[in-house]
């Protein structure tokens, strides 16, 4: 083993405490940026899986009133794969044991089968019988936040009338993996729910029978996203259409899409810190190894060992 060799063991075990301190801290730095990388990428698989599994909507747009004949005009437009008109209301509630008064959103479904887009994983209790106007399968989220149960019974005012909505199951939905209403910053899950009523009972309550007031498109592969927006505005324009826009504008999947980002940049800034710290103590101990070894630095080249050889051991 060659001299410079020897002295750097022996500096190593002077400096054990140091160096293990800064290894640890690599160690650290090394493990979130693989932890968190890892994590990332498990996250934005399974929500594009979630997303494919249950049939997230490419397309949304929202209007006062169109006749459900308008759909098949909008289904013809090219670049349009699945199309899925609905019923959607926002009303206020009376929920047991709290003070004040909540909001939800009800969403029609199929009585006879599941949503061709944005279905529904039934995580308790039964999907809605048809014929029944009292039933509602509610949103996980606010039956968890207000200690709600399979039967209990919210009052709602649909259409300028109380009436009671009896929980017979609760879901999870792509649409609304967070619950926010369009008046709100952040999800408030003990005072604003999504619930899911039968097409018929809820058309019925707001006279909307033959009509809806809600569209959700699937695009074709490769189709021109700008290209439909622009098309289905024209096309419910005259029906009071407010104004398409697609998934990337979509406020649930908006708010989950900018965590993820944000999770991918802690990814990179944590370990980097971690990284950083290591590289300014082994600079802050290289330094105070050179300040005290310049004797020993004399000798070595006193001996012959040149620049080159000197820095590459304290480089090791």
């Amino acid at each position: 083993m060659q001299t410079l060799d020897l002295k750097l063991f022996r500096d190593l075990k002077g400096l054990r405490g140091q160096v293990i301190a800064i290894v640890v801290i690599v160690a650290c730095g090394i493990a979130s940026l693989v932890t968190m990388v890892s994590t990332y990428q498990s996250l934005l698989l399974s929500q594009e899986r979630y997303y494919s599994q249950y049939r997230f909507a490419d397309v949304f747009v929202q209007l006062k009133r169109a006749p459900n004949g308008v759909m098949e005009q909008i289904l013809e437009m090219p670049g349009v794969g699945q199309g899925q008109a609905r019923v959607v209301a926002t009303v206020t509630l009376d929920v047991p044991g709290l003070e004040d008064p909540a909001s939800g959103r009800l969403i029609s479904i199929p009585e006879q089968r599941q949503p061709m887009l944005n279905d529904l994983v039934l995580r308790s209790g039964r999907y809605i019988q048809p014929g029944r106007a009292d039933e509602v399968i509610a949103s996980v989220a606010f039956v968890q936040a207000n200690n709600l149960a399979l039967g209990d019974t919210i009052s709602a005012v649909i259409n300028g009338r109380w009436q009671p909505l009896r929980i017979v199951g609760t879901a999870l939905s792509p649409e609304y993996i967070y619950e926010i209403s369009g008046t709100e910053l952040l999800p408030d899950n003990r005072r604003f729910g999504v619930f899911w009523m039968g097409r018929e009972a809820l058309a019925t309550a707001f006279d909307l029978d033959g009509a809806f007031n809600d569209v959700s498109l699937t695009l074709t592969p490769g189709a021109n996203e700008q290209a439909v927006i622009f098309r289905l505005d024209q096309i419910l324009e005259r029906y009071g259409g407010l104004g398409a826009f697609g998934r990337e504008n979509q406020l649930s999947n908006r708010f989950l899409s900018d965590d993820l980002a944000g999770l991918q940049v802690m990814a990179l800034i944590l370990p980097l810190i971690f990284l950083g710290i290591a590289a300014f103590l082994v600079n802050l101990v290289l330094a105070r190894l050179v300040s005290t070894q310049r004797d020993q630095i004399a000798v070595l080249k006193a001996f012959g060992y040149g620049n080159w050889e000197v820095g590459l051991h304290f480089f090791k």
